[in-house]
């Protein structure tokens, strides 16, 4: 009991949750907007999408150490860390979908069966991420503040 009661007031634990719960319930509930389809929870797992999960739950936990700790060694190394996985969703993954699409064209020729492509994240994907990530770790930071638990 200790370690969940531990964990509901941990403010890392927490706005990880929260981030990843809100980034995920948002990313379905757009891709069935989008789409005009029904909300389908399995879509909020799927790569890509508005907003970058990945890089809201990164930005929370870097931004929630900073509200805790300030310009500490451990949110620069969280903030390197962030930017690793920011790259990657924005950079890399594109660069990878790119070589998708002409091996697709490749296999087209050969009458071979095509694959999926996955582009990774637009820039405002990725900036939406960033500022859900941030307005997570504020909003518990308030919460906890509020709460004499901060």
């Amino acid at each position: 009991m200790d370690l969940i009661h531990g964990l509901l007031l941990n403010y890392y634990f927490l706005t990880f949750i929260a981030a990843w719960v809100t980034s995920t319930l948002l990313k379905a509930g757009l891709h069935a907007w989008k789409h005009r389809s029904r909300f389908r929870l399995r879509d909020g797992f799927q790569n890509g999408g508005m907003p970058s999960g990945h890089t809201t739950v990164v930005c929370a936990l870097t931004f929630s150490l900073f509200f805790k700790t300030g310009l500490s060694d451990l949110f620069f190394i969280s903030a390197i860390f962030a930017s690793i996985v920011i790259n990657d969703a924005f950079r890399l993954r594109k660069n990878i979908g790119l070589q998708g699409e002409k091996l697709n064209e490749l296999l087209r020729k050969f009458d071979e069966k095509t694959i999926h492509v996955v582009y990774g994240h637009s820039f405002a994907q990725v900036m939406a991420g960033m500022l859900l990530g941030l307005g997570c770790a504020w909003l518990f930071k308030i919460i906890l503040v509020a709460s004499h638990l901060f």
